[in-house]
């Protein structure tokens, strides 16, 4: 276990992650204090991968952080996958490899999110080093869903030109790198950075916009709509927002702290919201893929 600077006896608290005791958040060592609001629940920390990874079914505030997303890791790893290969792929006879190409990175960049995610809720009690690392791992799993959800929509509205949808998904693939060194950096998991780090996966989500307003200004808005599902990928970012706004404010803790320790803090609205987000946008992509090669709006 990495040493710290900090003298507390937190450190040396294995035991109590067996005996269910749990720290207020003046107990914890200062890298740890990410939101003053929540003022109970946290583990100890714990020096060991497997008391670490038992507290996963234990009751703490990162309880539901961790369950939301290691459900949203099977969900998208083998669930939605046979969903799309066997009501929907093999249901339409148009369908491209690529169309299943694209589902898969989708696919698989939401479960890599969710699956790092977890992770990282999980172990982040270990050490200050491993918390560090995990949760780098964790940002980067974030950029990853992006990204993946990304290329999917690109791939549906530039259908028709092969050329376009290689330079949006060139520009995207930029853009996620770019957001990646800026996560890898040595300020980027500080607390004091958090509204910075909203604020960097808000800015990869408004990318986004680039490629939306450019087919609407070569096909028009109607045939975008469909081949985009304007109307789900709208919903979609709604619920990214809320989530992500949530997040950056401290809501609703901000206003009622130590009320909302264990249920219901602004980083566990957050996980639900990206989950149900990426629920959302799976079937706006379902509905663009029906359009597109099940419907009359492939034009090249």
């Amino acid at each position: 276990m990495e040493k710290t600077t900090e003298k507390t006896p937190i450190l040396s608290s294995r035991e109590d992650v067996g005996n269910g005791r749990l720290l207020t958040f003046d107990e914890i060592p200062s890298w740890q204090k990410y939101n003053e609001h929540v003022c109970t629940g946290y583990r100890p920390l714990t020096g060991s991968w497997t008391q670490s990874l038992k507290s996963m079914f234990d009751w703490h505030n990162e309880t539901i952080n961790i369950h939301s997303h290691s459900i949203g890791a099977i969900i998208f790893s083998i669930i939605l996958p046979f969903h799309f290969y066997t009501t929907l792929y093999q249901a339409v006879p148009e369908a491209q490899p690529i169309d299943g190409v694209v589902f898969l990175i989708y696919f698989a960049g939401v479960a890599a999110c969710f699956a790092c995610s977890a992770l990282f809720h999980t172990v982040g009690n270990h050490s200050q080093h491993i918390h560090g690392i995990y949760n780098r791992v964790d940002c980067c799993g974030i950029v990853l869903l992006m990204w993946g959800a990304s290329l999917a929509s690109i791939h549906f509205a530039f259908v028709c030109n092969s050329h376009l949808r290689s330079l949006h998904w060139f520009l995207s693939s930029a853009s996620a790198s770019g957001c990646i060194t800026f996560i890898l950096g040595p300020m980027f998991i500080k607390p004091a950075y958090r509204t910075a780090r909203a604020l960097t996966y808000l800015s990869l989500g408004l990318f986004a916009i680039v490629f939306i307003v450019h087919g609407i200004y070569l096909y028009g808005f109607m045939m975008q709509r469909k081949r985009l599902a304007l109307e789900w990928m709208g919903l979609m970012a709604l619920f990214n927002f809320l989530g992500c706004t949530a997040y950056a404010f401290r809501f609703p803790e901000v206003k009622f702290p130590g009320r909302f320790d264990l249920v219901g803090h602004s980083h566990q609205i957050m996980h639900v919201a990206v989950l149900i987000a990426g629920l959302v946008h799976y079937h706006g992509l379902s509905q663009a893929f029906l359009e597109t090669r099940g419907g009359s709006l492939y034009t090249g």
